[in-house]
């Protein structure tokens, strides 16, 4: 074999032995860009690929309107469930010191009502300053007359007893707002007295 032909033959299996190594298939795990053809569950763990590519969303801008205010939906009042049976302003005085009103309940609760407006008076005390030169000094103080004085007694028409009972004065406190609350039937007497005082009295039922 000549030198030529050898040196032919050497070139051709080199060629041969490098085509072969450049065929052989690279794990995907060695190469970092590899971009085959995998299912999500094959994938990287940064995009499974679950998730579509797309345009993010405009962002607003000063000039763009704000969001429109929707009004929201009227509720009607809830009607009061009770009939209302008194409702008057009186004043009781001397002249006028007691009324009286009978009533059958037939749908409880009875409920009464009132705000007592007591006359006031205004007394002037004599003192002595406690600053300074010890001046002697009158002292202006206004509070409800002590004649001034209310009372609701809610009675059973035929035998008298007393069912309830509240009021201003006499012994009832200096509480002015307050609420007599009776949730059994019965044929009632109500009675209503006082003395320098004006109230506003307000009773209501739950039927008639």
């Amino acid at each position: 074999m000549s030198k030529v032909y050898k040196s032919l033959f050497a070139a051709a299996v080199m060629i041969l032995v490098l085509a072969s190594a450049g065929c052989a298939e690279m794990p995907a795990a060695s190469d970092p860009g590899w971009s085959g053809d995998l299912s999500p569950e094959e994938g990287g763990e940064d995009d499974p690929g679950y998730l579509t590519p797309a345009t993010p969303y405009p962002t607003a801008t000063n000039g763009m309107a704000g969001p429109t205010l929707s009004r929201p939906t009227e509720v009607p009042p809830t009607q009061d469930p009770y009939v209302t049976l008194y409702d008057k302003t009186i004043e009781f005085s001397p002249a006028h010191p007691r009324d009286a009103y009978s009533f059958d309940l037939t749908a409880p609760p009875l409920i009464i009502e009132f705000d007592v407006e007591p006359k006031m008076v205004t007394r002037e005390k004599h003192t002595t300053s406690d600053y300074g030169k010890k001046k002697d000094i009158v002292v202006k103080q206004t509070y409800p007359s002590e004649d001034s004085w209310f009372t609701v007694i809610v009675r059973e028409r035929e035998s008298g007893e007393i069912v309830a009972e509240d009021g201003f004065g006499k012994g009832f406190g200096t509480a002015t707002d307050k609420r007599i609350f009776v949730g059994k039937f019965g044929d009632y007497l109500i009675e209503l007295s006082g003395n320098e005082a004006k109230v506003d009295i307000k009773m209501r039922a739950g039927g008639i």
